[in-house]
């Protein structure tokens, strides 16, 4: 009877949880809030509690950012409910193997026993209770393996999910999200190994008049065909991005600034050289150009240091007449910190 008690308190706590906080009971909910509330896993405790502390409910919670909370919490209550699993489904087959086991020995000598299974109740029981044992394993052991499919299925969709939610939709680049996180990781490996990394932001010019030139329909295609070139001119010296409406940028793991600039510049001038034609309205767009600042991780390994004298650099591009790429100096606490390359 305390047994059933104490299951009542769980499911009426989970409960209350979910009610409180407007979450739909599905069964990744309730393992979510039995994380929560009854396992009192620390960190999924403060986040919980920060979450609820600025006023979003948990629903809201889950879904921001695109969904990426959401993926990621997913995906740990996945992986966690896999690993689970599996042992539970090991333990099953290890129990299903002994019960087997037994209940063959039992068969074995049924006919012997038969005498004695008639005379001893006890022991004709005993014999009921394996035959079911062995049904129930087995049982049990398909469920585990549907579930463990339906796990596999799960990680799967929310890989695809994580890809989505990182993808630029109109250009098939990183987005933003993604890039904070790659260049985070790059950061990390630079300062541990010492290693160069050098990043840029590029601005495609003018790009409000081919928008009200051509229209937007041109102009996400003019998008597309920018970020398609720098991909290929980064190729895989490093990782382009969509930072945000017109503007790029371009990551670098182990490439120096002075590197970085000339990459950048070769697909400055691959684009400039271009005449761009809208083949869909049969009309020409003319020439294309960006504009670019180039900037390198300094000897203080402050990545927001890195950034703002990049996007100072591009600033100075833009200013300085255009079609122009502008390495930063490497001093971060420069005044004129930004510089054409010969």
């Amino acid at each position: 009877m305390a047994e059933l008690e104490r299951y009542r308190n769980i499911l009426a706590n989970i409960s209350a949880f979910l009610l409180e906080h407007a979450i739909e009971p599905l069964p990744v909910h309730y393992a979510l809030a039995y994380r929560h509330r009854v396992a009192g896993e620390p960190g999924l405790g403060q986040q919980v509690a920060a979450l609820i502390r600025d006023g979003s409910t948990m629903i809201d919670a889950l879904r921001e950012n695109d969904g990426a909370l959401t993926v990621a919490l997913l995906a740990s209550l996945v992986e966690q409910a896999q690993k689970q699993l599996e042992e539970v489904a090991e333990l099953a087959r290890r129990s299903g193997e002994d019960a087997r086991t037994y209940g063959y020995a039992l068969e074995e000598n049924i006919s012997e026993l038969a005498p004695t299974i008639a005379s001893n109740p006890v022991l004709g029981s005993l014999v009921g209770l394996t035959r079911v044992m062995i049904e129930k394993t087995s049982a049990a052991e398909a469920l585990m393996r549907e579930s463990a499919s339906q796990m596999d299925g799960m990680r799967d969709s929310l890989d695809q999910a994580r890809e989505q939610a990182e993808t630029d939709a109109l250009t098939g680049l990183s987005n933003r999200r993604a890039f904070e996180r790659i260049l985070g990781a790059a950061a990390e490996r630079a300062v541990s190994q010492g290693s160069p990394l050098s990043m840029a932001f590029c601005d495609i010019d003018h790009f409000k008049d081919v928008n009200d030139t051509h229209g937007h329909e041109v102009g996400d295609r003019v998008l597309t065909f920018v970020a398609r070139l720098l991909a290929e001119n980064v190729g895989s010296n490093g990782i382009v991005a969509r930072h945000g409406g017109e503007e790029f940028v371009l990551l670098f793991e182990g490439i120096p600034p002075e590197e970085a600039f000339d990459l950048v510049d070769v697909a400055r001038c691959d684009l400039a050289r271009r005449n761009i034609i809208d083949r869909q309205a049969g009309q020409s767009i003319g020439n294309i150009t960006i504009s670019a600042g180039v900037a390198g991780l300094a000897h203080d390994r402050n990545i927001s240091n890195m950034l703002r004298r990049a996007d100072r650099a591009l600033y100075r591009a833009k200013r300085g007449g255009r079609n122009l790429v502008l390495l930063a100096d490497p001093d971060p606490n420069s005044v004129n910190n930004e510089r054409p390359l010969p």
